[in-house]
């Protein structure tokens, strides 16, 4: 039975969630308009801990975490135009949102062919009753250790620019950064269609 307490209680996280879900619109929505010239961002990415895969067309960096679905979603819409040649695609691979996330974002970064453990994770995707998960092993508590640099390296450029974006400590995945001219574009989560469409004519 929900007591009175409960349901102020209820309400409260209920107005909350809806703050939340304002502001992240709001960021999302004004993130292209406020990234114009931000090309010291850019270079920034240059210098991150990610793995390529494409030849041809334009750069696009994008954030990832092995647990996250929607990362998921969105490498998958990415295979047929890096496959097509119309975009080249930097994977940021970073690990907070689940308990095996670091450890799986090691273990991609501590492959050998870290390509191929990206591409093992992402194949691998699956929902569980516990949630959704990468498809590859975590690494040891030695490994994830080695790894740790380069993982808080990645997430720094991901929380950093959040940061200045939103005015808030918040990181989130997925966070897709790409450049068209002499203008860096940021979206977060998933693209809408008029996203999708600048984002693959970009230049």
């Amino acid at each position: 039975m929900m007591t009175v307490r409960t349901a102020q209680t209820l309400t409260r996280i209920l107005a909350f969630c809806g703050a939340i879900l304002a502001t992240t619109v709001g960021i999302a929505h004004a993130a292209t308009a406020a990234a114009d010239h931000d090309l010291d961002y850019w270079q920034a990415l240059s210098h991150t801990h990610y793995i390529e895969r494409g030849s041809k067309g334009p750069i696009v960096y994008d954030f990832l975490d092995p647990n996250c679905p929607y990362c998921h979603q969105i490498y998958t819409w990415l295979q047929n135009p890096i496959n097509g040649g119309l975009l080249r695609v930097r994977f940021v691979v970073v690990g907070f949102l689940t308990q095996s996330s670091k450890g799986k974002a090691a273990a991609i970064l501590a492959a050998t062919d870290p390509l191929a453990a990206l591409k093992q994770t992402e194949n691998g995707f699956t929902m569980t009753k516990a949630g959704p998960e990468g498809g590859i092993n975590p690494a040891s508590a030695g490994v994830t250790a080695k790894m740790q640099d380069r993982l808080q390296f990645n997430k720094s450029r991901l929380q950093g620019k959040e940061f200045q974006m939103a005015g808030a400590p918040v990181v989130s995945v997925p966070f897709l950064v790409y450049r068209n001219g002499k203008t860096i574009h940021y979206i977060f989560g998933l693209p809408d269609n008029a996203q999708w469409r600048d984002l693959l004519n970009a230049s």
